[in-house]
């Protein structure tokens, strides 16, 4: 994937846009009961996106390492699991909400049962049940899970570790009531020093974007394919990071931020919008219960500004939402083209390419798509986005379309959308945007077959064809008179009648009764059918768009039967019709040899389309 894809996606430059704002919220001090965290410089700032395609997004400080602290919980939580199973550890920790502080002793009345694993009682307790194998003691299995999680090795902080011990007499006392319980089957020393190691793990936002993709890909680290967590544990660690991620703050954090959660006093954040994405975010300074305050600004502006709160319901999702991509070297629109104006196509085609998108679009499939259109904008001038079969957009895929327009836009590109009537609201914030002058705009064309046209039109203009002439009353140039002298060719002329019709005019009703075909002088005209009620949207059809030079209502040649589609102009045309009942005989004979040789050739292009569609 073209790096610079990512370097101009509309995902990027938000990250950067808040990370640029941010920068001036300095509310907040660096924690300082832990000594050696008093050194973190206040002004760091990272941030960090992965989405579950694998896609990583950062700015800033990302790269910064620090202490992961108590967003360890989360890990060595879903490592218990695995390792004791969901009773055995419901039996030592509970899952309710404490409503306290992260060092509160909130322990259940009677059985001496933490609360939750996400404070530092529970987590204790938590960590106490993290098996021990001879190949690898608990610290080891903790390290090499952390690693699956963020798809590189880990390692402790030596000076925080120290520092943590030498001040960690609270948690201390902490362990000792839980052993005195019997939540406890290990040593307090021997855990407790055990916790001080794994909340001193060396870690980056870009870390914890990635621990939250894996748990937004079900249990799956989408950059290296690795299993981080059983499937079945997931919704259990994301269900407690939901309600008890963020301390005394986690009510007001799901209701305002919507997204599962953990802080750490390092003054990092990871949160998790299953489905979708992993966030990772690092700025030291934190407010009064523990948390960055940077961070709950970020993503409480990602949440608002792109509609992700977890209970937003998406009508439907699609398992891909990128249903078929092509480009128009071997894909052409219905407008018939002349041999000259075909080898342009062949030969620049694939500058034009086509997007054809289903489903509901949503932040990470919008993204997705973005993504996939900028990695090949170097190769590519016009693009159309087919949205006929996408069944909805929500706030934040209308944002990252619209940023997505106007990045293609900036780089002197063309990008239409079409088949979107039915997306109300992403119709009306894009007409309410200025798209850098492109003209047309964005919306102008209706179908994609019109909007693939007119991006033809405009490489074969480029190439100055002979093709593209607007008048062409040399008969020589019609495929049914390939094989005649010129004195055929004027008796031919002289057996037709020349009639002009005014745009819109309709030139035969399918239907009438098929006498005469018509050679076309100037202008163009459409071949059309009613589609009565099986389309919603639009009861006209195009079958196909003609111009100087070609051919329309000949096919009557062969069969005398009734017209099959209406035929109407397009725009002023002039035409040399010519009655079948005044064709010489010889002539007749060439034409339909032509004829045979061209449907002949035709149908050898539509069997490659078709293999090439397969």
């Amino acid at each position: 994937m073209d790096k610079r894809a990512f370097q101009f996606s509309p995902v990027q430059r938000y990250l950067d846009r808040i990370h640029e704002e941010l920068l001036d919220l300095k509310d907040g001090a660096v924690a300082d009961y832990i000594p050696e965290l008093t050194r973190a410089d206040p002004s760091w700032l990272g941030i960090a996106m992965v989405t579950v395609d694998g896609h990583v997004y950062q700015v800033g400080d990302s790269r910064q390492s620090f202490t992961i602290q108590s967003i360890s919980k989360a890990i060595t939580y879903g490592l218990a699991l695995e390792d004791r199973g969901l009773d055995q550890v419901l039996s030592k920790v509970g899952v309710e909400p404490s409503g306290e502080a992260f060092n509160s002793i909130s322990l259940e009345p009677g059985t001496g049962r933490p609360m939750n694993p996400m404070i530092n009682a529970g987590a204790i307790a938590t960590t106490g049940l993290i098996a021990s194998t001879p190949d690898a003691p608990p610290m080891q299995r903790i390290l090499d899970a952390f690693g699956r999680y963020t798809g590189r090795p880990m390692a402790i902080e030596e000076t925080v570790y120290r520092s943590e011990s030498d001040t960690g007499h609270r948690n201390r006392a902490i362990a000792h009531l839980l052993l005195g319980y019997g939540i406890l089957d290990r040593t307090p020393e021997e855990v407790v020093d055990l916790y001080f190691r794994q909340c001193s793990i060396l870690v980056t936002a870009r870390d914890l974007a990635m621990i939250g993709a894996c748990l937004a890909n079900n249990g799956v680290n989408p950059v290296t394919g690795v299993v981080a967590l059983q499937s079945r544990y997931v919704e259990k660690v994301l269900s407690v990071m939901s309600t008890c991620g963020m301390y005394d703050f986690s009510g007001a954090w799901i209701f305002n931020v919507g997204m599962p959660a953990k802080s750490g006093v390092g003054g990092g954040i990871t949160a998790v919008l299953p489905g979708q994405f992993g966030l990772g975010v690092f700025s030291p300074r934190l407010d009064a219960k523990g948390n960055s305050v940077r961070g709950i600004e970020a993503c409480k502006r990602l949440s608002k500004d792109f509609s992700l709160h977890l209970f937003h319901v998406a009508r439907s999702t699609s398992a891909t939402v990128m249903r078929q991509v092509y480009d128009c070297a071997k894909r052409t629109s219905r407008r018939r083209r002349s041999e000259a104006e075909l080898a342009v196509l062949a030969e620049q085609g694939h500058r034009i390419r086509v997007y054809e998108l289903q489903g509901e679009l949503l932040f990470g499939s919008a993204e997705s798509v973005g993504v996939e259109i900028l990695s090949e904008l170097a190769r590519v001038d016009y693009l159309v986005l087919d949205l006929k079969r996408v069944i909805g957009t929500d706030q934040a895929s209308i944002l990252v379309l619209s940023e997505l327009c106007m990045r293609i836009a900036d780089a002197g590109k063309r990008l239409f959308f079409t088949d979107g009537k039915h997306l109300y609201r992403f119709r009306k914030h894009l007409q309410g945007q200025a798209y850098r002058g492109q003209e047309p705009g964005p919306l102008h064309f209706e179908d994609t077959d019109h909007a693939v046209e007119w991006c033809e039109n405009q490489l074969i203009a480029r190439a100055d064809t002979a093709g593209a002439d607007t008048s062409v009353a040399d008969l020589s140039q019609q495929y049914l008179c390939a094989a005649m002298t010129h004195d055929e060719l004027e008796s031919l002329r002289r057996a037709g009648l020349e009639r002009e019709f005014k745009t819109g005019e309709r030139i035969f009703h399918a239907g009438d009764r098929a006498e005469s075909m018509f050679f076309i002088l100037s202008g163009e005209v459409e071949v059309w059918i009613d589609t009565g009620a099986s389309l919603p949207l639009s009861h006209h059809l195009r079958l196909s768009s003609l111009g100087p030079g070609m051919v329309f209502g000949e096919v009557a040649l062969v069969n005398e039967k009734r017209r099959t589609a209406n035929v109407s102009a397009a725009m002023e045309t002039r035409c040399l019709e010519l009655r079948f009942d005044a064709i010489p005989d010889a002539l007749l004979v060439k034409m339909l040899m032509s004829m045979a040789s061209h449907f002949a050739n035709k149908i050898e292009r539509d069997t490659q389309l078709i293999q090439q569609l397969a």
